[in-house]
């Protein structure tokens, strides 16, 4: 009994296979994931019990078609005992195939719905990769970002869970869809960047169009087959050189920037336009395993232009400690900034 169970849900994975492997837009992944599962003998056994299946009842329904052709053509179908023996034969035949094709249908609906299984991409802190998807995309991950893939035949969707990325998307009738934090955005083929922090994510296009409609708060657990349209969402369609921040609280605004400056840390280099000290703290953090911290609000506050590379944190922290004289205490984790103390 246990036997036959198992070799019924083998049947049941194989026909499932067997039925992913006719989408002409099978990804990579998928394709890989059935050459380790027919890796296995009883599996690759079941998969071809299938096939033989699928042949002999289209075979029986030629032969049924032909015999029929046959009738009309003659007039009369055919007669004695050689008629009987094809009759017999054909119905042992379509016999077989119709209890295959049972077992494996009850196989089936005694199966969980299949859901394709996301792949994880990440990169740890001050590390940078690009990574070339199943659909022809490129996505490019900044320092100590996470982010699942998903592709279906219907669409390609991605969650940033944390973050920078990059997407270069290949043009394609699927939508390519990112969802961050409070925000899903949809293209078809474009560059855009995605950059979900704490308390904000911001969606900056490069080039093309996409459209960004708000999320709103969820339970943890994410559903990977959500419409990709939220039908009476407000959203809006961004062009090249904006920047869309929405905030935790569902406030968003829209600025626009150089779409040349959008996709610069790239190559490395972290680019400072006036920002308070404070933030370029926050900034190089992102890079730095060696934390910094500033305690006084007024050294926070002064501004700085100005550029750094990743991975080089000590040396713009020198230069920090020169430019603004500053003293630099270590401790074993953070390296606080503050100001030398006048002598008296």
């Amino acid at each position: 009994m246990t036997c036959n169970k198992d070799h019924s849900g083998r049947l049941g994975e194989a026909a499932r296979w067997y039925s992913d492997l006719q989408d002409p837009d099978i990804a990579l992944e998928t394709w890989e994931a059935f050459l380790e599962w027919e890796g296995h003998p009883q599996n690759a056994s079941a998969f071809q019990e299938i096939e033989r299946g699928l042949v002999v009842l289209e075979r029986t329904n030629r032969a049924y078609g032909g015999m029929g052709q046959s009738a009309g053509r003659a007039g009369k179908p055919p007669t004695g005992s050689l008629s009987r023996l094809m009759r017999s034969r054909t119905a042992w035949i379509a016999g077989i195939a119709a209890a295959l094709v049972l077992a494996t249908v009850s196989a089936i609906a005694a199966l969980p719905v299949p859901h394709p299984e996301p792949i994880r991409y990440a990169t740890s802190v001050g590390e940078q990769r690009s990574f070339d998807l199943a659909d022809g995309s490129v996505m490019t991950l900044n320092t100590d970002t996470e982010a699942e893939i998903s592709f279906t035949g219907s669409r390609r969707y991605v969650r940033l869970f944390h973050g920078q990325a990059l997407f270069e998307v290949e043009k394609g009738k699927r939508p390519f869809i990112v969802e961050a934090s409070r925000s899903q955005t949809t293209a078809l083929g474009t560059v855009f960047d995605v950059y979900a922090k704490a308390g904000s994510v911001e969606v900056t296009l490069i080039e093309g169009s996409v459209g960004v409609v708000p999320v709103p708060a969820e339970p943890e657990l994410w559903d990977w087959f959500r419409p990709a349209s939220r039908d009476g969402a407000a959203g809006r369609t961004l062009v090249p050189g904006e920047r869309l921040v929405i905030r935790g609280d569902g406030t968003e605004s829209v600025s626009a920037i150089d779409p040349s400056d959008a996709s610069t840390w790239r190559s490395g280099t972290v680019w400072l336009d006036d920002m308070a000290l404070a933030d370029v703290v926050t900034e190089l953090n992102r890079y730095a395993r060696m934390k910094v911290r500033i305690d006084d609000p007024d050294l926070g506050a002064e501004r700085l232009s100005g550029s750094f590379r990743v991975g080089e944190d000590e040396e713009f922290i020198g230069s920090l400690v020169m430019m603004f004289s500053l003293k630099a205490e270590r401790s074993e984790d953070e390296i606080v900034l503050s100001r030398v103390a006048k002598s008296d």
